[in-house]
């Protein structure tokens, strides 16, 4: 009998302990306060059209490999892209709206490869941007 009491008192020792109280240590908390960060800002260049499409097609042609390095340029080349996109998106929509849909799938393919770390979605990016801006020159 004395063995029970001795099983049923270890076996409630975690079940009481979990009761006690709960402090919070102050110093370990985040300071509520921000920083300001320096971001710098780039001026962007004024390009035509063409030239957009140049950046891209280029971009596009880099992605696959700066995906595979893993040395932060896949971030900067995606950005490169996007700010030449949208540049031309709206043009795009209102000379070219068959294409547009196939732009717009381009663009999503590339953010996804560099989320998701994928070179094989930025080459089939690539190759999707060589047929959609070929149908349009």
């Amino acid at each position: 009998m004395r063995i029970a009491h001795i099983f049923i008192a270890m076996a409630a020792c975690p079940i009481f302990s979990a009761c006690g109280s709960t402090y919070i240590d102050e110093s370990l908390l985040e300071s509520s306060t921000t920083l300001a960060e320096t971001v710098e800002v780039t001026e962007v260049p004024d390009r035509t059209f063409s030239e957009h499409l140049d950046v891209i097609d280029q971009s596009l042609n880099d992605l696959s490999d700066a995906i595979v390095d893993n040395d932060g340029s896949a971030d900067v080349i995606l950005a490169t892209i996007l700010e030449s996109w949208n540049s031309i998106e709206a043009q795009i929509k209102t000379d070219f709206a068959d294409s547009h849909f196939g732009f717009y799938e381009v663009m999503v393919l590339t953010e996804l490869s560099v989320e998701r770390r994928r070179p094989a979605d930025a080459s089939k990016a690539w190759k999707l941007f060589i047929d959609i801006a070929a149908a349009i020159q």
